[in-house]
C-alpha cells in the first residue's frame, strides 16, 4: 500500500536519525526511551517471560535491552537500515537479540509463541484492516496470560492542540467524545480506570486524510486509549494499563 512505502522510505531515511535520538539516553527526555521503558515495566510486571517480540523495532534498542534480561528476544522491521543498524547495536552490545527485516504481514508466526509483544510507533503506519488483523495475529502469537504493550499517537492530544488537528476532530463531531474521555483519564485512579472508561469505549471515526506533520507519510492514524482498549477487547485483550510516555506543552 502507498501509506506503508511511505512509512518504510520515511523510517529508511531517517534511521540515523532515529539511531542518534535513541542512542542518546539519559542526558535528557528521550521519547524513544520513554517508550521503551514502558515496555520493560510489563516485562517487570509479569513472573515469567521467557520469548518476547518487538514490532517495528526500528534501531534495536528495546529488543537488545529485552535480550540482556536473558529473555529470547526479537525485533522485526520493514526498514532495511534500521535493521542494519539494530544488528550493529546488537553486536556492539555483546547482546543475544535477533532481527528480521521484513513486513509483519508477510511472516509467519506460531500460535502460543510468545509471552510479551510490543508495539510502538507501528499502527499509525498501517490501514485499519491490517490493524484488524495486526491484533488478531497477535492474540494468536500470545501465549495464554501473555500481554501486548501496544503505542500509539493519543489522539486526546487534539482537543488542546489548537490547531488543524482541533479543526479536523470539529469537522468530525468528536471533540465531546473524546474531551470526556480525557476527563476520565485525567480524574480516575488505577483502580477504577477502566472500570469508568467501561461506559465511554468507542471507536471513534477515523478522518480520510490527516494534516501535515512534517513527516512524509500523508496518512497517520491516531487512536484513543479508549479506541484501542475497544477493538483490543474484540480480539479477546483484556487492559491492564495505559502509560503516558509524552507530553507537549
Amino acid at each position: 500500500m502507498e501509506q506503508q512505502e511511505q512509512a518504510r522510505s520515511y523510517f529508511s531515511h531517517w534511521a540515523d536519525d532515529w539511531q542518534s535520538k535513541a542512542a542518546g539516553r539519559f542526558k535528557e527526555f528521550n521519547i524513544i526511551e520513554a517508550r521503551n521503558n514502558a515496555v520493560l515495566d510489563v516485562i517487570a510486571r509479569k513472573t515469567k517471560v521467557a520469548d518476547f517480540l518487538d514490532i517495528g523495532c526500528g534501531t534495536g534498542q528495546l529488543a537488545i535491552d529485552v535480550a540482556k534480561l536473558g529473555i529470547c528476544s526479537e525485533g522485526i522491521d520493514f526498514a532495511p537500515e534500521m535493521i542494519r543498524i539494530a544488528a550493529a547495536n546488537n553486536a556492539k552490545e555483546k547482546a543475544a537479540a535477533t532481527f528480521v527485516c521484513n513486513s509483519f504481514f508477510e511472516t509467519k508466526y506460531s500460535d502460543a509463541t510468545y509471552d510479551v509483544l510490543s508495539a510502538l510507533g507501528f499502527i499509525e503506519y498501517i490501514s485499519l484492516d491490517q490493524l484488524e488483523t495486526f491484533l488478531s495475529s497477535c492474540s494468536r502469537a500470545l501465549r495464554l496470560g501473555g500481554a501486548l504493550a501496544l503505542g500509539s499517537r493519543n489522539r486526546l492530544f487534539n482537543i488542546v492542540s489548537l490547531n488543524a488537528f482541533t479543526s479536523m476532530e470539529l469537522a468530525l463531531g468528536t471533540l465531546e467524545r473524546l474531551t470526556e474521555e480525557a476527563i476520565i483519564l485525567r480524574t480516575s485512579g488505577p483502580e477504577n480506570l477502566f472500570l469508568r472508561m467501561a461506559g465511554h469505549e468507542r471507536i471513534d471515526p477515523q478522518p480520510s486524510s490527516h494534516p501535515t506533520t512534517g513527516i512524509g507519510v500523508d496518512i497517520r492514524y491516531q487512536f484513543s486509549p479508549a479506541d484501542l482498549v475497544k477493538r483490543g477487547r474484540r480480539h479477546g485483550f483484556i487492559p491492564h494499563a495505559i502509560y503516558p510516555i509524552h507530553f507537549h506543552g
